[in-house]
């Protein structure tokens, strides 16, 4: 039997200009440290990180056919499929200043591709079609980002819902209202079979949108987590807390971990990091908490380097042997 594959898909991609600053001061005139220009959405990023992790990944969903050279030049050099249907007009452009000062990033981001109805409808059908000739049984596809103009909550549901139909794995990484809304759908009977989520990586503040209540500490966000797996069919929950670390859910216990104390370069691709660590290992047959502290450890490993993509396994797996999973 052929080994699981991850299919990213990603509607919202963007061409990602990070831009290097020693610090930021609103209105002032700023010198740059550098500059760098990469293809970005969160599906892309997941796709990075799992194919430097030596695992088979295909990226999916929607370019803009007029500047797709930079996510053509990524997928060759990093060694990923390319299963992008490309569409009428130019993929945005989002901005990142990344400020050494504050160890973070700021980040501009612009409107995605707009279609007519008509070519949405259209660019739907040819991406399910696409999908339903590469996806088989045991597959692992990932509905990533946030959604283009013109597009809601329900072109998520009919493709995971079409994907989950051919035996995938389904894997939500949105947010805000959307992921709500989706989670809700999948989970409705009366909307049609009930279609399981293999795993969900929101942050705190996502998570408190889900729940609709403040989660003032980890114990309170553990019961939320547990709580969406028994209510909306989620197999998996890793809740990012950021520099505090993580929470883990499944149905069967919930775990605290704090982060490794590292260096950071930059905050800018550490939750695709997340995912992609957790996936990896659960697609090698792991369960929580040692998939999330996996994928912990290649947040820390992604945070300490500007350039993209991650230091050799070895750093990584000595990362993940620095992180305690507690039981909470």
């Amino acid at each position: 039997m052929n080994a699981p594959r991850l299919f990213t898909i990603t509607l919202n991609p963007a061409i990602d200009q990070t831009v290097r600053l020693d610090r930021l001061l609103p209105g002032e005139v700023h010198r740059a440290l550098g500059e760098q220009t990469e293809a970005g959405g969160k599906g892309i990023g997941v796709a990075a990180v799992l194919a430097a992790l030596g695992r088979p990944v295909t990226a999916s969903g929607w370019l803009g056919a007029d500047n797709d050279a930079v996510f053509r030049a990524a997928f060759a050099e990093r060694g990923i499929t390319d299963g992008m249907l490309r569409l009428p007009g130019a993929t945005r452009t989002n901005i990142k200043l990344a400020v050494a000062e504050r160890g973070d990033s700021t980040d501009i981001n612009l409107p995605g591709l707009a279609l007519a109805p008509e070519a949405l409808q259209a660019a739907e059908q040819q991406l399910g079609e696409r999908l339903d000739a590469a996806v088989a049984p045991g597959d692992w596809c990932e509905l990533a980002g946030s959604l283009p103009p013109g597009t809601d909550a329900g072109l998520w549901e009919r493709l995971a819902r079409r994907l989950a139909a051919r035996g995938a794995q389904i894997v939500i990484d949105t947010g805000g209202a959307v992921l709500g809304t989706l989670l809700a759908r999948l989970a409705d009977p009366a909307r049609g079979p009930v279609v399981p989520v293999a795993f969900i990586k929101p942050n705190r503040a996502e998570l408190e949108e889900l729940v609709a209540r403040p989660l003032h500490d980890t114990l309170a966000v553990a019961d939320a987590a547990q709580a969406l797996c028994q209510t909306h069919g989620v197999r998996q929950i890793v809740v990012s807390l950021g520099g505090q670390g993580a929470v883990m859910a499944d149905g069967q216990g919930r775990w605290q971990a704090a982060a490794p104390a590292v260096t950071v370069a930059t905050t800018v691709g550490a939750g695709d990091a997340l995912v992609a660590g957790t996936l990896a290992a659960l697609m090698d047959g792991q369960t929580l908490p040692v998939a999330g502290v996996f994928g912990m450890a290649c947040a820390a490993a992604r945070i300490q380097r500007i350039a993209p993509g991650l230091p050799p396994r070895q750093e990584v797996t000595e990362l993940a042997a620095r992180i305690r999973a507690t039981p909470i």
